[in-house]
């Protein structure tokens, strides 16, 4: 079933890129200072739920604009987008792996590790007990978001085919609880990090969410939180202070952590990505929130947030013999990996982004609601 009702679709918004400058700056804490920043994983949740929100607002305008989602070029956009930062990162950590020690035994996990990575399976690997090198153990979560998208438009097509909005809504919704309640019980039951962390099922509530959130905004079905979220100044206050707080002082094996920890979490980062969202397309976009996540520095590195994040653990790992307890940990690794990750940003992903553009079909017609088309937001 089909329901004609007017959609929005979603521009290029300077402080959602500023939001994933916060997630790359908790996950990076967790690696190189666990012990102030127990909780900077939370981090991957705050870009679970922003990758959901825009991936999901794309696919959507993009039924709406034309009546249909390009399945293969969702899929060509997104190895275009992960593929060939990730690829230079196997490639580097190959080689160092194999000038370190060429054993028969390290050269097959290098190997299985490759395989994992590539085929965005590696976060299977802990769950089956079988731990990838750490300087390439995060990759895990790359894999649970591929997974996810991978189903994500095929589960849309068929919905917006036999469903009703309202549905569609409905059923994410409840799939995001379904999630977050079967982690919680995975670790009462076994307290087992691997499985209730990183296996794909019980980690989606996240993504979920943000899919969720995508729906409500661009079938316009949030109109009054949205219009609440432009016009109140304590929600975004409110759900960071939520956000570092939990970053501060929760732990990846925490019970408290599976039990209302991540949910907490998952919410405070709803709650930052719709009200950023409602700030600048809804109100004036002039509050401090905004003005912070939006300003240039956080938009520069929010925007290269992808790099940092695939090559900061792996640089972590590299310096850990010369730097580990002196007082240049921090500042050597920051500027080691801002120094990768700009070669990466502006050498690998833009080069392939750029051929991508160059590639794309022809302009689309002009949406029903009568605005001109948005940024892409792969």
């Amino acid at each position: 079933m089909s329901e004609n009702q007017e959609f929005r679709e979603l521009p290029r918004l300077a402080s959602l890129d500023g939001l994933r400058t916060l997630a790359v700056v908790l996950t990076s804490l967790v690696h190189l200072v666990p012990e102030y920043v127990p909780g900077g994983f939370l981090g991957v949740d705050v870009f679970f739920v922003l990758s959901g929100f825009l991936i999901t607002s794309l696919l959507l305008g993009e039924f709406d604009r034309s009546g249909r989602i390009d399945i293969l070029r969702f899929y060509i956009r997104r190895a275009r987008r992960l593929l060939p930062a990730v690829l230079v990162l196997m490639l580097v950590f190959s080689v160092v792996s194999l000038v370190i020690s060429a054993s028969r035994r390290d050269i097959v996990v290098t190997g299985v590790v490759d395989a994992g990575i590539l085929t965005y399976t590696a976060n299977w690997a802990p769950v089956f007990g079988h731990h990838p090198p750490w300087q390439v153990d995060h990759i895990w979560s790359l894999s649970v978001e591929e997974q996810f998208y991978l189903l994500w438009p095929l589960l849309l097509i068929a919905g917006m085919r036999w469903l009703s909005r309202t549905a569609i809504l409905r059923i994410t919704a409840v799939a995001a609880l379904v999630s977050m309640l079967a982690q919680g019980a995975s670790f009462v039951l076994w307290h087992s990090t691997e499985i209730s962390y990183l296996a794909s099922p019980l980690h989606a509530h996240g993504i979920l969410l943000g899919s969720f959130l995508g729906q409500l905004y661009t079938w316009r079905r949030g109109e009054r939180a949205l219009a609440r979220l432009a016009g109140w100044w304590w929600p975004l206050p409110a759900a960071l202070v939520v956000l570092l707080a939990l970053a501060l002082t929760t732990g990846v094996d925490a019970l408290f952590t599976y039990t209302g920890g991540m949910a907490l979490a998952v919410g405070a980062s709803g709650v930052l990505v719709f009200g950023l969202a409602a700030r600048e397309t809804v109100g004036t976009g002039q509050d401090l929130g905004t003005r912070v996540f939006g300003c240039r520095p956080m938009v520069a590195i929010g925007k290269r947030s992808y790099s940092i994040y695939l090559w900061q653990n792996f640089l972590a790992w590299a310096l850990t013999p010369w730097f580990r307890d002196s007082f240049w940990w921090i500042p050597v690794n920051v500027v080691a990996t801002l120094a990768a990750a700009e070669l990466s940003y502006r050498c690998v992903e833009q080069r392939f982004l750029r051929r991508s553009r160059r590639s794309a079909p022809g302009r689309h017609r002009a949406p029903r609601s009568g605005r001109p088309a948005a940024a892409r937001l792969s």
